[in-house]
C-alpha cells in the first residue's frame, strides 16, 4: 500500500498522471491517469479492504487524457459519479454533459521549433499519419456532476474546490480540509529540486495561471499532491509561495532550450508504464 497520509493513498503502477484515493464511508479518486488503469485501481481498492462500489466520486482536475483517460471505465465498474468543473465540459442537445477531449497540444499547441526539437509525443484523436508510432482515441466521458469554485465534496472533512484556470479553462485544485492537502493537477509540477509551472505557449493562459497560483498563497496548506511527480509532505505552503515569487514571463523557448535534456527524458519516460518521479524544471 502507498498511504501518503492517513486515509490518503497514491495508487502505485498508474500510467499517466498520479491517481490519489481518499478514504471515507464513500471514497473519492482524484484523477485516473490514461485509459487502461481501471483494473489496477480496482485491485488497489480491494487490497486496502474496500469494495469497488465504495468509490463515490471520480474528480478530474482537468480534461487532458493523461488525467481523465480511465474515468469512464472506472465509473462503469464502480457506479461512481465523474466530477469536473463546468468549463471542462460540453453539453449535448439532449442536455448531457461530456468532458472535453484532448491533451496539452489541444488549442494553442507547441510551436514548430519545439516539435522539431522534441517531436510530437501525442497524436490527436482520430488522426492517423504515416510514420507515427501511436494513435490515441479519446473516450466519451460523461460528467455526472459539475462543480464551481467553493463547492465541497463530503469526504474527510470536505474536499473544497478551487477553480484555478490557466493550464485549462476549468482546471481545479481541490483542498482536502481535514488533511490540509491540495491537489494541484498540472497547474504545478514537482521535480524534486523545486516546484515548477508547466510550459505554456499562450501568454494569456500564462497570465491566468499566474493569477490562479498567487490566489493559493492565502490558503492554509501543509501537503501537496501533483499530477506529475511525488507528493510534497512538508512545507507545501512555503514552496508554493516561493514558486509564485519567481518570474513567469521568461520566454518559453529559453526555458525549453535550457532544460532540453530533461524534457526529452520526460517525454521518453511518459511512453513507459508507471509514474514520473520528477525532473521537469520548466522555469
Amino acid at each position: 500500500m502507498t498511504e501518503i497520509a492517513p486515509k490518503v493513498h497514491r495508487i502505485p503502477n498508474i500510467n499517466g498522471s498520479n491517481a490519489v484515493l481518499i478514504e471515507d464511508k464513500k471514497m473519492v479518486l482524484v484523477d485516473t491517469g490514461v485509459a487502461g488503469n481501471g483494473d489496477t485501481i480496482i485491485s488497489y481498492i480491494k487490497e486496502i479492504g474496500r469494495k469497488p462500489e465504495d468509490l463515490g466520486w471520480i474528480v478530474v482536475t482537468h480534461f487532458h487524457y493523461d488525467h481523465s483517460g480511465s474515468a469512464d471505465e472506472l465509473s462503469k465498474l464502480t457506479g461512481a459519479n465523474i466530477v469536473a468543473h463546468l468549463d471542462e465540459t460540453i453539453e449535448t442537445s439532449e442536455g448531457k454533459k461530456f468532458l472535453l477531449k484532448g491533451n496539452e497540444n489541444t488549442g494553442t499547441g507547441p510551436p514548430w521549433w519545439y516539435r522539431t526539437l522534441f517531436g510530437n509525443r501525442i497524436i490527436r484523436s482520430n488522426r492517423k499519419k504515416k510514420g507515427t508510432q501511436k494513435r490515441f482515441d479519446y473516450i466519451d466521458t460523461e460528467i455526472h456532476q459539475t462543480v464551481n469554485h467553493g463547492d465541497i465534496i463530503p469526504v474527510l472533512g470536505g474536499l473544497r474546490i478551487l477553480h484555478t484556470p490557466g493550464h485549462t479553462p476549468g482546471s481545479i485544485c481541490p483542498i482536502l480540509e481535514g488533511r490540509k492537502m491540495i491537489f494541484l493537477g498540472d497547474s504545478v509540477l514537482n521535480n524534486r529540486i523545486r516546484l515548477s509551472r508547466p510550459l505554456t505557449w499562450d501568454r494569456r493562459k500564462r497570465k491566468q495561471l499566474d493569477v490562479s497560483l498567487r490566489s493559493l498563497r492565502d490558503e492554509q496548506i501543509e501537503h501537496a499532491c501533483f499530477g506529475h511527480g511525488p507528493p510534497l509532505m512538508d512545507d507545501a505552503e512555503v514552496s508554493i509561495k516561493a514558486l509564485t515569487e519567481r518570474p513567469y514571463n521568461i520566454p518559453t523557448w529559453r526555458i525549453a532550450l535550457k532544460h532540453r535534456s530533461t524534457l526529452k527524458r520526460f517525454r521518453e519516460r511518459s511512453k513507459q508504464p508507471g509514474h514520473w518521479e520528477g525532473g521537469i524544471d520548466s522555469e
